[in-house]
């Protein structure tokens, strides 16, 4: 009876002894992650303000692209930020002699090992989830708010004797601005809305800058237009003239680029280009031709290919429980396998240049950390001289 009641004590004593190990890794991952996510983001979203004094988008367009930006910085961090995590906590555990507890408890380096491994699968799971689901998605949103902002701060970005051409097929020169009257005069604009070939000149006296509706509208007073439409040419003078801005759209890039692309559509895109498949593509939102294959392929290895580097990554840092730090060569082999980590985790992100338009090539890519995960695994039972079934 005391046999048994001593082997539960020891298994209960495994499980809460892991059950610490995996809650210690996961409040640490979670701090550190967001933490330097945070501070990416923050510097990011300073060189975003150009949506703003040079775009010509609201704040609300501002806060909410860069607020979308933020599962992208996660998701690119996410592998790094997980290993630095783990061998954190395994050389805190070895230096406070917290891993002594799991081998008096029975516990094999091996089956240690292992057990980690599983508990990595949860975060494998997390980091596919970010990149082949919620960072596309959440990049397509942010280039909504772009698509469908009306340049709202364009009357802040108005300036004297400058030539302002925040807005497409736009241009506007000021002479003299003044702030105090609301008054802007020698005013000079050239719309090309209507085409290349043809456009508007408008020359006022001057002119006030008014909201309508929620619109922005520039009234001018006193003043010409000059039409052209292909090879005829017409003019005529006004006393007062509405000019309507917000008709205009940004300059800036609304077409969804193939990062903002759904996985599904770029999958259906390789098996058209690859296996000439006649699949359905949504050709306003993504065109995919014989030229697009190598960033498409590019992009569907970082979706799909570099979250299996996260088990691999696992692995290597467990490799730091083949020393104690009673060696004399403890301090050298953490940095060893700490550098070996880094240099793992930078040949998935430097090998996905190498993506091509053969997807034979591209399927090796997903052998790598699997053939990579086994040598090390192999290597491992060697050092601690254990025999599988």
């Amino acid at each position: 009876m005391s046999a048994i009641y001593e082997e539960n004590y020891f298994i209960s004593m495994k499980k809460l002894i892991f059950l610490k190990l995996f809650k210690d890794i996961l409040i640490f991952f979670v701090v550190f992650s967001l933490s330097l996510s945070i501070i990416v983001w923050v510097i990011q979203a300073v060189n975003f303000l150009d949506f703003v004094s040079e775009d010509g988008h609201g704040f609300n367009i501002y806060f909410s692209y860069t607020l979308l930006n933020f599962p992208k910085i996660y998701s690119k961090l996410f592998l790094i930020t997980f290993f630095i995590s783990l061998i954190y906590v395994i050389i805190k555990y070895e230096e406070n002699n917290e891993l002594i507890l799991f081998w008096i408890t029975g516990i094999s380096k091996i089956k240690f090992t292992i057990n980690v491994l599983k508990f990595s699968i949860f975060f494998f799971i997390m980091q596919a989830f970010l990149t082949i689901i919620i960072t596309p998605t959440t990049q397509d949103l942010a280039r909504s708010y772009i698509r469908n902002s009306n340049i709202d701060m364009f009357p802040s970005l108005i300036t004297e004797k400058k030539f302002i051409d925040t807005v497409s097929d736009l241009t506007i020169y000021i002479d003299e601005i003044d702030r105090n009257e609301n008054l802007m005069r020698n005013i000079f604009i050239k719309d090309q809305s209507s085409g290349e070939e043809n456009f508007q000149l408008i020359i006022a006296k001057e002119g006030e800058l008014v909201n309508i509706n929620n619109n922005s509208v520039l009234i001018l007073r006193e003043g010409e237009i000059f039409n052209k439409k292909k090879n005829s040419y017409n003019s005529f003078k006004f006393e007062n003239l509405e000019f309507n801005l917000s008709k205009f759209t940004t300059k800036t890039t609304t077409i969804p680029k193939i990062q903002e692309t759904e996985t599904s559509t770029l999958i259906k895109c390789i098996m058209n280009n690859s296996y000439n498949k006649n699949l359905i593509i949504n050709k306003k939102r993504f065109v995919c031709d014989k030229n697009s294959t190598k960033n498409v392929s590019e992009e569907l290895l970082k979706r799909l290919y570099l979250p299996l580097y996260l088990p691999l990554v696992s692995l290597i840092g467990c490799l730091i429980i083949l020393k104690s730090k009673e060696e004399k060569s403890f301090n050298n082999f953490k940095k060893l396998i700490f550098l070996f980590g880094f240099m793992v985790i930078f040949f998935s992100e430097a090998s996905i240049k190498f993506a091509s338009k053969d997807i034979i090539n591209n399927y090796l890519f997903f052998l790598m950390p699997i053939i990579f995960y086994f040598i090390i695994f192999l290597f491992f039972q060697k050092k601690l001289k254990y025999k599988t079934i």
